[in-house]
């Protein structure tokens, strides 16, 4: 494949961030190139999101990031069709130790102006849903937020990016961060190098590996989070609904989407990839030990000692794998919610899928473009809740690899929080 030899910023991954970042900073007038190891967009953890796009339940630093993303995503739906729902968000409460959890998101909703997240008893809960006729007790309610078809999203946003004159490249696995005296210049690349001022990683799991090569440490873990669709079903409810034990939200076409829900049990196959920002992991395993299924990955274990090293560009594979499925995990989901609404007892899956998340210790985002050789901007960690944030992290991106600085509120997720020592406690698992 042909690339161009030179560009203003080359964007690394074309999930919802790097769609986002490439549409900006080309309808800006930036020469953009966007490479994807992957056959196609959204291949990856963007694709295989629930699609939920929220504002509820984020910590603080999030919400202004969100709010503005909300009204992005309502004005690119203005554009193309990726099914966009405004059913607002439901939290439903199905047992009284659940109350204090929901109060506390409330209150904190309230600290960050988000004052018409409510909670509910289950009188108002059913006026709302009335096909939740099964037992529960109430819910924390967000009018304003919203669901989309991920992939479809994240298609539209690069169809945004070719359509303002970026160069689009499937296929291509970037290999390395090209530095000389402590400046970005460009990529290498398997279909060779591109010469560039800035450049955004926006490679989710696979950031640590490419942001080593400039040697930036950036603490990731890959988790596995599995999800079902139903067979289509008469419409039941526009919300998206998320409860301790399942999540869920139906589709214009009546398939129902299904996932685990907050603190949902996610897969890790450790490796001594892991021994990479240990210090900083260890506190969120221990307050999540419940939610953790570990494997030891044996195979990568022996080919990260073949290759020498934990995080070479070399266990990038050119195509990412299936992750395995937790069938019954999500099986299970379905049943529990069916509980709450009676008339899915007799819904059927039609197909399953598992993403790879890129979680970080403290469950926040890592934006940043003040770490490493000066140009270079990495955004990554989304950690299962990332997806809503696409396009306003996409303008921020373009901010910092255009103007090299933004105006948006990111210091809360720079990446020297981890050497400084300024975590908060780590957030809930979603």
């Amino acid at each position: 494949m042909s690339l161009p030899s030179t560009a203003d910023v080359v964007v690394v991954g074309s999930g919802i961030i790097g769609a986002a970042a490439a549409a900006a900073a080309a309808g800006r007038g930036g020469r953009v190139v966007l490479l994807d190891k992957e056959d196609g967009p959204a291949r990856e953890a963007s694709g295989r999101a629930q699609g939920s796009l929220r504002v509820q339940g984020r910590h603080d630093a999030e919400v202004p990031l969100a709010r503005e993303a909300l009204e992005l995503w309502a004005r690119a739906a203005e554009e193309g069709d990726f099914e966009l729902v405004t059913g607002g968000n439901l939290y439903l409460r199905t047992s009284d130790e659940e109350l204090p959890v929901l109060r506390r998101l409330v209150e904190q909703a309230h600290r960050a102006g988000l004052h018409s997240v409510e909670l509910l008893d289950a009188e108002r809960t059913r006026e709302l849903v009335p096909s939740a006729t099964g037992p529960l007790l109430g819910a924390m309610w967000s009018p304003m937020d919203a669901h989309c078809q991920p992939r479809k999203g994240t298609e539209h946003y690069v169809r945004r990016a070719g359509r303002a004159g970026a160069h689009l490249a499937y296929g291509v696995k970037v290999t390395r961060l090209l530095q000389t005296r402590g400046r970005i210049t460009g990529v290498d690349s398997t279909a060779g190098p591109v010469h560039a001022d800035a450049v955004v990683v926006a490679a989710g799991v696979w950031a640590p590996y490419l942001a080593k090569t400039v040697g930036l440490k950036v603490p990731i873990m890959p988790v596995v989070m599995s999800e079902l669709e139903t067979e289509p079903m008469k419409p039941l409810f526009s919300q998206t609904i998320r409860a301790f034990g399942f999540g869920a939200r139906q589709r214009p076409c009546g398939r129902v989407v299904v996932s685990a829900g907050l603190n949902a049990k996610v897969s890790h196959g450790v490796s001594l990839s892991d021994l990479h920002g240990l210090r900083y992991w260890l506190p969120r395993a221990i307050s999540f030990r419940e939610n953790l299924r570990l494997t030891i990955d044996t195979r990568r274990i022996l080919e990260q000692l073949r290759r020498r090293s934990s995080l070479s560009m070399a266990l990038v594979p050119h195509r990412s794998p299936e992750p395995q499925i937790d069938r019954p995990l999500v099986d299970g989901s379905l049943v529990r919610l069916a509980t709450v609404i009676p008339e899915l007892r007799d819904a059927k899956a039609a197909r399953y899928w598992a993403g790879l998340v890129d979680m970080t210790p403290d469950g926040l985002p890592i934006i940043d473009g003040a770490a490493g050789p000066q140009g270079l901007t990495v955004i990554a960690g989304l950690s299962g809740h990332g997806f809503t944030l696409g396009p306003v992290l996409g303008e921020i991106a373009a901010d910092l690899s255009l103007d090299g600085k933004t105006s948006r509120p990111i210091d809360a997720f720079r990446l020297y929080r981890y050497s400084a020592g300024q975590i908060d406690r780590p957030e809930m698992m979603v």
